[in-house]
């Protein structure tokens, strides 16, 4: 029987290089080395393989993006930094990973690619709540500059990391997915968080365990 990882690993390939609406399940199947009915077994349409095929990348992100926000540890802005400084490091080094994005960044006007765009809000809307709440915890411990407001930090945090990965993207010869993401995210900290959190230019630090969460 056709392995559910294959099928989303050839699925992720024929979205990549032929976009959303250019593929279909046979593409998908042929790839992968099955037939359709073999693909039909594990997923009933294209718009349940992109759901866990984003999942499959999306849910370690945010399980660890989540523990920053821990009530058991002291150093929320230490370990948000290396959270998102981690996965810089993950999407620069695993080309899955890139081409998942680059699908996820682009757009088309076929069914799936609304469903697509509709997970993206609301991953964006989760994410959003967890930096949140991160940055909450920083506030509670007296880590942040005065009358700073941890919405407005999240979602500044977010449209420019975001992008930074589509400026890798679309310029790969201009952009550096670790470096420009490394200084645009201790820019943004440098100016919200108090000087003494954190070190700016430091390598990411050991990220907060499940048993830490």
């Amino acid at each position: 029987m056709a392995t559910r990882e294959g099928i989303l690993d050839a699925a992720q390939a024929c979205f990549h290089e032929f976009g959303v609406a250019g593929t279909s399940l046979a593409m998908i199947g042929e790839r992968a080395g099955y037939t359709r009915g073999a693909v039909y077994w594990h997923f009933k349409n294209k718009t349940e393989v992109l759901t866990a095929m984003i999942d499959r990348e999306r849910i370690p992100f945010i399980e660890r993006l989540r523990r920053t926000t821990s009530s058991k540890r002291t150093t929320p802005v230490v370990d948000l930094r290396s959270a998102l400084l981690v996965s810089f490091q993950e999407l620069a080094e695993d080309e899955r990973l890139r081409n998942m994005m680059e699908i996820m960044l682009r757009n088309d006007l076929s069914v799936e690619s609304q469903a697509m765009q509709e997970l993206q809000r609301e991953a964006s809307r989760e994410e959003l709540a967890i930096i949140a709440a991160a940055m909450q915890r920083a506030r509670d411990l007296g880590q942040l500059r005065p009358n700073v407001d941890v919405d407005t930090v999240a979602r500044i945090i977010s449209t420019s990391l975001t992008g930074v990965l589509y400026s890798a993207m679309l310029e790969p010869e201009l952009f550096d997915l670790q470096r420009d993401g490394a200084e645009t995210l201790d820019a943004i900290f440098s100016a919200f968080v108090l000087p003494g959190v954190f070190v700016p230019g430091a390598p990411p630090e050991a990220l907060p365990t499940e048993d830490e969460a």
